[in-house]
């Protein structure tokens, strides 16, 4: 078997790259840029490209059996220039129909649990639940738009959908935005939270699942991965037990962030820069659904989650190890 990959520098594409490499099945690995960290000691074939460039598609599907398109551009403010709908949706289309092409067998694609309207949000949410809706924020539109682009393609080939929640683990190389929270917590940069959470998933089960996903599960069918709902308190306790470091930053409620959030986005805005917080990162901290099941994944693609205590032991070693930690 012969995989492509896309979006494979970043945190998921780089756990799959370890877990391929322990089944000894080879992989073509699409990057954009020059940061093949990712790759470092591993033998992966390296493919240079984006994915609005035919040509390196190509190059990247010939000979492939299975595409898992993990590429994405992730958002908490809209899609302002554009560029969320361009990757996730137009760039989905690209990868669907290259994949076509190159008479691939099977596509795994890799979307979002904010593909799902996340309320009633104490009700278990599973793969019946109701899609977002065009009152969506962009993010979440653009996931959905992305997996019907490509299940209407399962005629064609065999395509799956996968769902994780919020991804956390290691080999988080740029690092992502859970990473940037864990780093600045550590070092004493998040004098304050909020009093809300995530359902946290392993980076390294959710790429076992998706490595399980080129020969296990139903074409046509969507799986949830998910791991448990913890707030960001509760990872700030981990993190001090894994960092043996005394770590609590103040928790904030929900009317606190929202009375602040007119002042970070004016800040943000005089600054040129990202905002603290925005309105579509409270929602999701505040409004997220804490009961997603993953039984259907467990059935279909013996998925498992470990611990949360291990997930942030395991993250923060990996953090210290390659030197994170030790930055200003």
């Amino acid at each position: 078997m012969i995989v492509a990959l896309t979006g494979a520098a970043g945190h998921l594409g780089a756990a799959l790259l370890q877990e391929f490499t322990k089944r000894n099945i080879e992989v073509k690995a699409l990057i954009r840029g020059n940061d093949t960290r990712c790759c470092s000691g591993l033998p992966i074939e390296i493919i240079k490209g984006d994915l609005h460039q035919p040509e390196a598609l190509q190059r990247l599907m010939q000979d492939c059996d299975v595409v898992i398109h993990c590429a994405a551009l992730i958002s908490v403010n809209g899609d302002p220039k554009g560029l969320v709908h361009k990757t996730n949706v137009e760039g989905t289309q690209q990868v669907v129909d290259n994949a076509i092409q190159c008479r691939v067998k099977r596509f795994i694609q890799i979307s979002s649990i904010h593909a799902f309207k996340q309320q009633p949000s104490q009700e278990v949410l599973d793969e019946r639940r109701e899609h977002v809706d065009e009152k969506a924020f962009a993010y979440d539109r653009s996931k959905l738009a992305g997996q019907k682009i490509a299940l209407a393609a399962n005629s064609n080939m065999e395509v799956l959908v996968l769902h994780p929640t919020s991804i956390i683990g290691p080999y988080d190389f740029k690092p992502s935005l859970m990473g940037q929270v864990i780093i600045d917590m550590y070092k004493g940069r998040l004098p304050f939270i909020f009093d809300g959470g995530f359902d946290f998933c392993d980076c390294r089960d959710v790429a076992h699942a998706i490595a399980n996903a080129t020969t296990m599960g139903e074409p046509g069918q969507s799986y949830l991965l998910a791991g448990k709902w913890h707030s960001l308190k509760q990872l700030a306790q981990f993190l001090s037990v894994a960092s043996l470091k005394k770590i609590k930053p103040f928790a904030l409620p929900h009317i606190a962030a929202r009375l602040g959030l007119p002042v970070v986005t004016l800040l943000g805005t005089i600054q040129k820069k990202e905002p603290l917080y925005t309105i579509e990162a409270l929602e999701a901290l505040f409004t997220g659904n804490r009961f997603i099941s993953s039984e259907k994944a467990k059935s279909a693609l013996g998925y498992t989650n470990r611990p949360f205590e291990e997930t942030i032991q395991d993250t923060f070693q990996w953090f210290t190890n390659n030197g994170y930690l030790d930055r200003n």
